[in-house]
């Protein structure tokens, strides 16, 4: 009796045994069976700073039409289109032979009224000394004074006269003003030129700036970025920013904003070149088509353990600012899991599995 006692009791415990496996191995495959299958990949793997690209062209500073300081015939002039030229080279000689004889009538004019002036003054003395020894009146003597203030007043006339000639005779070269190219040759020898005419074209050559059409929803990404550089031509040069001008063009809803080009591409871009101006976000961003939209609200899925097991699981991150086609900010850990295919078959809190058996959550 002892011995059938024994054999029921481990028969018993040996059932009990199998039949909690099998409910194990059920509650195994029903959660296998709920659970949904996706591709994941690293956030690290999906984040990128993209870049920005706004049209630019390049101008001077300086691109001046050099004028006729006074009207006059040309003579010759010195450049032509292309020329390299310096500060105060002479590129136009003017007609200046009424202007020379001037100056020298008016040199001659001004020899004559100092010996005047020297003459007055000496009669002053005289006369001084004649009113002490009582041989002319108070009246003289003031007389003999006021010559010598009026033939003063006529001497500074005349040297105004003298420097406005030779002012004139000094604008029959014109000069440039200042180092550049010449872009245009405006009049040929024997035109008649009058006060204002342009006569040379000259571009500043290295004094350069680059301005560029900036939508005013990216303002801010270009003031937080790091590096601006200038394309042209799949060439690809450094540049600073300058100056924003804080004025918003209302057809384009854009502001200008003007660069300085720094000493290693300055050599190689030119006024008058179009090209690109680019900057890269320091912010990260996802993928567009990562979006996923849930309740009524754009986010993306991510996998999370279930809180005090292993499964794996699908979390919903909602992202207000998002919009559909286009790539959206968020700042994620590198190891956070991301859902990529199967997004949409998934809810928040949903077990998920991975297609990938190399694939693991870290």
């Amino acid at each position: 009796m002892a011995a059938s006692a024994s054999s029921s009791l481990t028969f018993i415990i040996a059932f009990w045994a199998i039949s909690q496996t099998a409910l194990a191995m059920s509650s195994g495959d029903q959660l296998t069976d709920n659970s949904q299958k996706v591709t994941v990949a690293q956030a690290s793997s999906l984040l990128f700073y993209p870049e920005k690209k706004a049209t630019a062209l390049v101008s001077s500073i300086n691109h001046a039409k050099v004028p006729a300081q006074i009207a006059a015939q040309v003579l010759s002039v010195n450049v032509q289109l292309g020329s390299s030229v310096n500060q105060g080279q002479v590129l136009v000689n003017l007609d200046c032979q009424d202007k020379t004889i001037y100056l020298a009538k008016q040199k001659s004019q001004l020899a004559t009224t100092q010996a005047q002036l020297q003459l007055a003054k000496r009669n002053f003395e005289r006369s001084v000394q004649l009113k002490k020894d009582g041989h002319i009146g108070e009246a003289e003597l003031d007389e003999s004074e006021i010559k010598v203030t009026v033939t003063q007043e006529q001497v500074n006339q005349v040297i105004q006269e003298k420097k406005s000639a030779e002012l004139a005779v000094q604008r029959c070269q014109v000069v440039a003003p200042f180092d550049g190219m010449v872009t245009e040759r405006m009049v040929n020898e024997g035109d008649y030129v009058n006060t204002g005419d342009p006569l040379v074209k000259v571009l500043e050559q290295d004094n350069l700036e680059i301005a560029a059409q900036i939508p005013i929803d990216q303002m801010k990404s270009l003031a937080q970025a790091g590096a601006y550089y200038f394309i042209n031509n799949e060439s690809k040069y450094p540049i600073n920013i300058k100056h924003v001008v804080n004025f918003v063009a209302s057809n384009s809803r854009s502001q200008v904003v003007t660069f300085t080009i720094s000493s290693k591409g300055h050599e190689a871009i030119l006024a008058g070149m179009n090209g690109m101006v680019s900057w890269q976000s320091k912010r990260s961003y996802l993928p567009a088509h990562l979006l996923t939209q849930r309740h009524g609200q754009y986010g993306i899925f991510v996998v999370t353990k279930k809180a005090g097991t292993e499964v794996n699981t699908a979390k919903f991150i909602a992202l207000p600012n998002a919009q559909e086609g286009r790539p959206f900010e968020l700042v994620l850990d590198n190891n956070q899991t991301v859902i990529v295919d199967g997004r949409h078959r998934v809810n928040d809190g949903m077990a998920v599995t991975f297609n990938n058996a190399k694939q693991q959550l870290k």
